[in-house]
């Protein structure tokens, strides 16, 4: 029997070898007064902010711990020093022209701006699935960065890009700098509402001079995820769902605060582990997943598989799970990374994602639409 690959096991093993979490622990405007700076406010993101003071813009990113693990402040358009703002942040003079970015996910924001030929340097650039981006690649325009130990230091150095995007998994410079190259810590991933991960296109926006743009798309983003929401109807009692991935015999499941199981609640179904608060994701030994399993209507996996998937690729290879009444009543469903960008682009699709869960969940509302992430299997 083929055993699936877990798109989300696979990503944490490529991103856990550069684990060192380095939170800088300073405080923004937000839990103390510096002079003149006002919130551009943020309506669902909570791991960045947004200020101004005239002509000026600060950035300020944070980590697993939220406010209190600052990760970078970055000072964008300032013609002098501010003394209000800490000497440890740095300084951008202007809007961001060449990148390097040490994860492919976050190809989907620059490239959403139009602002894909601005990214020079790659790590792993055959796993890039922005489409522009990818296609640079392929071309020659996109280099390699990766290395064994994460990042190709020297390469980046050489090439002196204005910006290098990185994850607060530890940065692979000291102060948030390599050499003199800025490491912009993304956490889009730590965001438990979809249209939070979404929001931070504003970020990205504030970053590359088009602040406008992005406010003006996420707004859009917004709009259609709150069209989808409003479908669903009411009060209505939704199919029971099971959703996780499968790695050499172990279950893991998003947690009850987590951005998927927001997703499955927004789309109308009842999350079987809703009720599970935790930081990360939940571990099931296959006794638990059997017994929690059995009263499933709707169930889910995560894949990284371009074959034709089957139930038996849905249920882990497991035949006690593929005995579950759900694998003989059609309620499996799946998304594979192979098919999909579904850890980039589907974050700034939120409202794609919305509609594909509530066509799984109630194929009355699908109304003959294809799906794009997550597809009901047949």
């Amino acid at each position: 029997m083929r055993q699936a690959k877990s798109g989300i096991g696979q990503c944490v093993l490529v991103l856990s070898s550069c684990w060192a979490l380095a939170g800088c622990g300073v405080a923004g405007p937000a839990s103390r007064p510096w002079g003149g700076w006002v919130e551009d406010p943020v309506e669902y993101a909570r791991y960045f902010q947004l200020w101004t003071k005239g002509p000026e813009h600060l950035l300020l990113t944070f980590g697993p711990g939220g406010n209190a693990d600052t990760t970078g402040i970055f000072l964008i358009g300032a013609e002098q020093e501010d003394p209000a703002v800490p000497a440890r942040a740095v300084r951008l003079r202007g809007p961001l022209q060449r990148v390097a970015l040490l994860s492919t996910t976050h190809a989907s924001f620059i490239s959403t701006l139009g602002k894909a030929g601005a990214v020079v340097r790659c790590a792993y650039t055959n796993r890039l699935r922005d489409t522009a981006v990818a296609a640079l690649a392929r071309a020659g325009r996109v280099q390699e960065i990766g290395a064994a130990d994460g990042v190709d230091r020297e390469q980046v150095l050489k090439l002196a890009p204005d910006a290098l995007f990185s994850y607060p998994y530890g940065s692979p410079g000291q102060g948030h700098v390599l050499g003199n190259v800025p490491v912009v810590l993304v956490s889009e991933y730590l965001e438990e509402h979809p249209l939070g991960r979404a929001e931070w296109l504003r970020a990205f926006g504030l970053l590359f001079g088009m602040e406008a743009k992005a406010d003006s798309l996420f707004k859009g983003i917004a709009s259609r995820y709150g069209m989808a929401l409003a479908d669903v109807p009411a009060g209505d009692q939704g199919p029971v769902v099971f959703f996780g991935s499968a790695w050499k015999g172990r279950w893991s499941v998003p947690s009850g605060n987590s951005y998927m199981a927001r997703l499955i609640k927004d789309a109308g179904g009842s999350y079987l582990f809703a009720d599970r608060q935790a930081d990360g994701n939940l571990d099931l030994n296959v006794e638990t997943v059997l017994d929690k399993g059995a009263s499933a209507t709707r169930w889910g996996r995560i894949l990284d598989q371009a074959e034709p998937v089957t139930p038996q690729d849905v249920a882990g290879g497991d035949p006690r799970i593929l005995a579950l009444p759900v694998f003989s009543q059609g309620g499996c469903f799946y998304a594979s990374s192979a098919e999909s960008d579904l850890f980039g682009k589907a974050g700034l699709e939120p409202d794609v994602v919305l509609r594909d869960l509530i066509g799984i969940f109630r194929p009355e509302l699908a109304h003959g639409r294809t799906p794009v992430y997550f597809k009901l299997l047949q």
